[in-house]
């Protein structure tokens, strides 16, 4: 039976095609006279003073709730939450477990989450300014109808953005200092992203790929994969080898490896960064395994490094592919074996350091202590991987370093584009 009128809400705007949850969620209330917090709090009377993530955290009582007050189906409702991508960008959801493309928006217990993304040229566009849902997905990180990068946080406070959390009404406003993002200044991405986002949606809509030899697997399996292989290039002692043997393979992806900030969780990565990186992923998972495995061995990894646990948290498409190609024989290191070891650490320019030899050998072995060269005190003035810049006071290099940080780049990287926007020189452009 459907609800008599008197009990809709007076403001009902339509949920949009492709619109999330939380976007529409925020619109109502608008609607309605209301902040997206004073709206939750009256349908979750002793909830939390702010909602969490909508687009992951609404239940079927928040959701049958808003069907009944504004006309829109339920079901319709959980197509525009993540619940549209289970069982094939994810197998399921328990609500603990972090999801890998699919990051956390806004604030989770004081840690700033980078997953909501816009494209401030589409709201500029919008005769009603909305969030999309294919936005959340992680390794979207270009608009295909403009061909600019999306934006993560904010361009005038870099806190990210969280539409739940907003006052203002009648578009997509910046939580904290109240940016308009329709306002705000759209980068082109520095490598062609495009062909890379189009194949994954592709991959998400059919719900398969097929993977070399191991034939056809779900989709949540072959984006597994790919997270797996962006954690590589993203972070870890093989990282910068790794994005130099993509460039020096694929010229479109000739990045210097330097210009994109290292860490552990890709989550943390700047928008710009994470298209560079998960095309390079992407790259590697072509003609699966072989490319990828001749990547490994070409920067010396071994399975000890691309697979971490042994308790079958891996799809069987990747840990067969590294057990079989990339595991190492149980031997000693002869004298022999660690010469030939040091001689290619050479041959790559490297010094041949203790540390290096075990990196390249693994295990331990007297010889190497032997025929190891001993260990610089330290790289050169200038030379280091830290900045350093005569006549700068070091509360003026605490504040660079911070402000870097906050935009989630590199101090050199962030510098740079200062000096050359205060310059009025043209953004370095990647080839």
């Amino acid at each position: 039976m459907q609800p008599i009128a008197n009990v809709f809400w007076p403001g009902r705007p339509a949920l949009l095609e492709g619109e999330s949850f939380s976007s529409w969620f925020a619109r109502v209330a608008a609607a309605n006279g209301l902040r997206p917090a004073d709206r939750y709090r009256i349908l979750q009377p002793g909830g939390d003073r702010n909602p969490r993530d909508l687009d992951r955290y609404s239940d079927v009582h928040l959701l049958s709730m808003m069907a009944g007050k504004t006309g829109v189906s339920v079901e319709t409702l959980k197509q525009s939450t993540f619940h549209r991508w289970s069982g094939l960008a994810f197998e399921r959801d328990d609500g603990l477990v972090k999801l890998d493309w699919l990051p956390p928006a806004g604030r989770e217990r004081a840690k700033r989450c980078f997953g909501q993304q816009a494209c401030p040229r589409c709201l500029a566009e919008d005769a009603v300014p909305f969030l999309r849902l294919d936005w959340r997905l992680s390794f979207i990180t270009a608009c295909p109808t403009h061909k600019c990068l999306l934006l993560d946080r904010c361009p005038a406070c870099n806190e990210p953005f969280s539409v739940l959390r907003q006052d203002r009404y009648g578009g997509v406003f910046c939580w904290s200092c109240g940016t308009n993002i329709s306002l705000a200044a759209s980068d082109p991405p520095p490598v062609n992203c495009l062909p890379t986002q189009e194949d994954l949606l592709t991959t998400l809509s059919q719900g398969w790929k097929t993977l070399g030899s191991y034939g056809p697997v779900y989709s949540f399996t072959a984006l597994r994969i790919l997270f797996l292989i962006v954690r590589l290039i993203a972070g870890g002692r093989h990282a910068y080898a790794l994005r130099d043997w993509v460039a020096n393979q694929e010229s479109r992806l000739a990045v210097p490896p330097e210009t994109l900030p290292r860490v552990r969780d890709g989550a943390l990565l700047t928008v710009r960064a994470r298209s560079v990186i998960v095309t390079m992923a992407h790259y590697l998972m072509e003609d699966w395994p072989h490319r990828f495995v001749a990547a490994a061995q070409g920067v010396g990894m071994s399975s000890r490094d691309v697979r971490k646990r042994v308790d079958g948290a891996y799809p069987f498409a990747y840990a067969d592919a590294v057990e079989w190609n990339l595991t190492e024989p149980s031997n000693g290191s002869t004298r022999d074996e660690v010469l030939a070891a040091k001689d290619v650490l050479l041959s790559r320019g490297q010094s041949a350091t203790y540390r290096k030899l075990k990196e390249l050998r693994g295990g331990k072995a007297g010889t190497m202590s032997e025929v190891a060269d001993p260990a610089a005190d330290g790289a050169a003035w200038g030379k280091g991987r830290y900045w350093k810049l005569d006549g700068v006071s070091p509360e003026v290099k605490e504040a660079a370093r911070i402000a870097a940080h906050r935009s989630g780049e590199n101090v050199g990287v962030w510098l740079d584009r200062l000096v050359r926007k205060e310059l009025n020189m043209p953004s370095m452009r990647v080839s």
